[in-house]
């Protein structure tokens, strides 16, 4: 059985930020221990999940969290030597095998360890060259601090790195995010993803009150859209862009509704129309009581998932009779309105669309 995506969550964080509404804590002292016993109950839940070699035959790994670069240098050979050994998983040479990590907790010894583990894609958070902003979001580095990481992994030999960068902070001006735009090109990074900064429950930012500007937000989107297309990024999903080649084999198969299993706090697994949630209480992983959610999807719902993934994606999603029979009206209310094109038998969303893309989906909802 292909499994397809293999995520690991690894919920460990040198600090909250304040934008962050993911599973994940400092455990401050108790951290290192608290790692090594969740390292252990990973191991276990992916025995009890995958009881047979035969179905260990991943298409990506992505390690993420959390910052999964909080692990010690131990705890990474573990979790390879354990997890994701050749010999017990069927692991393709030339398999796409993502590493997050920030800059804070990444070294020089890490880094050889991820690179001799078989990683062969990292993933840098940044979020932002202004040493302000940084400190506003509560992001545990520097500007200086990223640019160190960086330097390390490409002379670790990484030859695809992802950077993530953030826009619509408030405070931040058009020429703010320009300049950060501007650095990041100059580092010549193989991937970039660009994310608006959103305000979720539960999180420091919704409990102080604060608020973002929609306006220039979309500015700012359209902005990161036109540079990093003339700076020869592809645009390939609505936040993402890559070199030619360089794009995130891992996330392409969540927006091509692919199958993917999610080991850990939190995770969450979409296999056979069913999609499995783990627990987000530690103590209660740790002790194997993984309560896991389990939603089987109906056809209708799976259309509409389908469909709306597959229009994050600027190559667009195939027309289907059943779409067509269920969506024909909405479809077409929206390329009167400009916000979705349809070449043949591809619909896509127009340059238009894809500033309002979450206009769009509710549509299908």
């Amino acid at each position: 059985m292909n499994i397809g995506a293999f995520y690991v969550h690894i919920p460990f964080c040198r600090s909250k930020c304040n934008y962050c509404d993911f599973v994940s804590a400092d455990y401050g002292d108790k951290t290192a221990d608290y790692a090594d016993r969740y390292l252990e109950a990973l191991v276990r839940e992916f025995s009890h999940r995958l009881p047979s070699t035969a179905d260990r035959h991943p298409t990506t790994v992505y390690i993420g969290g959390g910052t999964p670069s909080m692990l010690s240098e131990k705890q990474i050979k573990f979790l390879f030597e354990t997890l994701l050994d050749p010999a017990s998983v069927n692991l393709n040479p030339d398999l796409e095998i993502t590493f997050e990590a920030n800059p804070e907790s990444i070294t020089e010894e890490k880094l050889r360890t991820l690179k001799t583990s078989g990683v062969n894609r990292l993933s840098l958070g940044l979020q932002s060259f202004d040493d302000d902003f940084l400190r506003f979001l509560g992001r545990a580095h520097t500007k200086d601090d990223f640019l160190t990481a960086f330097g390390l992994a490409r002379g670790a030999g990484f030859k695809n790195i992802n950077v993530d960068l953030m826009f619509g902070i408030p405070g931040q001006t058009f020429r703010d995010w320009s300049e950060s735009l501007e650095s990041a090109i100059r580092l010549e990074p193989e991937h970039i993803s660009v994310y608006c900064l959103t305000i979720e429950e539960g999180t420091n930012f919704k409990k102080y009150g604060v608020v973002t500007d929609d306006d220039l937000s979309a500015y700012m989107y359209r902005l990161a859209i036109e540079f990093l297309k003339k700076s020869g990024y592809v645009h390939y999903e609505i936040s993402n862009f890559s070199r030619p080649g360089r794009e995130c084999a891992h996330n392409i198969n969540y927006w091509r509704n692919g199958q993917y299993l999610g080991l850990g706090l939190s995770a969450v697994s979409y296999i056979d129309g069913i999609r499995i949630k783990n627990t987000e209480n530690l103590e209660d992983y740790l002790a194997g009581k993984l309560h896991i959610d389990f939603e089987k999807l109906d056809d209708e719902r799976k259309l509409s998932e389908n469909l709306i993934l597959g229009l994050r994606l600027t190559e667009g999603i195939r027309l289907s009779d059943t779409i067509l029979e269920k969506y024909s009206s909405q479809i077409n209310n929206l390329k009167n309105n400009g916000l979705l094109e349809q070449q043949e038998n591809i619909l896509k969303l127009t340059d238009n669309g894809i500033m309002f893309a979450n206009s769009v989906f509710r549509e299908f909802l």
